[in-house]
């Protein structure tokens, strides 16, 4: 069984964490505060900073799907990487579609 823990803070600290989010690498900032709880433990956060790498690494023109990335990756993991893409987060990429497989591609620009 999951469980759910929330918090509230101010205006400013939600600036100052998405901030600490974005320099260190996470897909957002509910992924930063879970690592950061559990100190590192059971998080994808290093799985979706592996995929980034990784993307930064692909040659211009590259086409790729989640999968050539990570094996047999999470599906949250490719929900992070569609809306990081669309929010131009993870810059130089593309999102393409998808090729009724369920898997969406993208490029690398």
């Amino acid at each position: 069984m999951g469980y759910r823990v929330q918090f509230t803070i101010s205006d400013d600290e939600k600036v100052e964490l998405e901030k600490q989010a974005a320099t260190e690498g996470f897909p957002n900032l509910a992924e930063l505060c879970k690592y950061r709880a559990l100190q590192g433990k059971s998080t994808y956060a290093t799985l979706f900073k592996r995929m980034v790498e990784r993307i930064e690494n692909l040659p211009r023109g590259s086409k790729f799907k989640l999968r050539d990335l990570i094996d047999t990756p999470p599906t949250l993991l490719g929900r992070w990487l569609y809306d990081n893409v669309a929010n131009k987060k993870i810059a130089n990429v593309k999102h393409i579609g998808n090729d009724g497989s369920d898997a969406e591609e993208y490029e690398k620009l």
